[in-house]
């Protein structure tokens, strides 16, 4: 199955346009979110494009820095952002066998518990994760600056970051299937490369 699917990715990435990119649209805490960054190999600036409630950042995952970009697309200075945990108990996610599709997508659910306390289920998506880890870290960085996208406690489980619902593959679905921590709507690999991540003319 695994195979299919990466053989499917294959299929996609070589009928993208030039240039392209990965588009998801989502919702975080109930906020939309937009999630934006070049296909692994596409000639395109480092970094991750995420909006929320209108306002675009160019998040660098690796250098872990975020910046605001003005009405013209162009980024402010970036700013050195920390994405940190608070303290939580053992978290352990489990397989709890059977899957779904979410956003035209197939994922296999997970249980996940700190200190034995069922904090929610997670609907992932295993074989994204080698592709979106950067989106993953871009995420948990706009969430230490954007207070709307703050982990919240809940189940008696602590406040936990975007990263721990996505550590085995891109979550579908996260939280409780009433109260989605985090809600994949829409995936797209031949999204067109954004004007801000294009590299400049040679």
């Amino acid at each position: 199955m695994i195979r299919s699917l990466l053989w499917t990715l294959v299929l996609l990435l070589a009928a993208a346009p030039a240039r392209a990119a990965v588009l998801i649209e989502a919702r975080l805490e109930g906020v939309p979110l937009r999630i934006e960054a070049a296909l692994p190999g596409e000639p395109a600036l480092a970094g991750v494009l995420v909006t929320v409630a209108g306002r675009t950042r160019l998040v660098d995952p690796e250098a872990g820095t975020v910046a605001l970009l003005g009405a013209d697309g162009t980024p402010d200075a970036p700013k050195p952002v920390r994405a940190a945990d608070a303290p939580v108990g053992a978290l352990m996610l489990a397989p709890l066998g059977g899957g779904a599709m979410a956003a035209g997508h197939v994922g296999m659910y997970h249980l996940l518990t700190e200190d034995g306390r069922i904090c929610g289920e997670v609907l992932a998506a295993a074989w994204m994760g080698r592709y979106l880890s950067g989106l993953v870290r871009a995420v948990a960085l706009v969430q230490m600056v954007e207070p709307a996208l703050a982990p919240r406690a809940r189940h008696g489980c602590s406040p936990l970051a975007f990263p721990r619902w996505a550590e085995v593959g891109w979550p579908l679905l996260a939280g409780g299937r009433d109260d989605a921590v985090f809600r994949t709507e829409r995936i797209r690999f031949d999204h067109p490369l954004p004007a801000a991540l294009a590299p400049p003319p040679r």
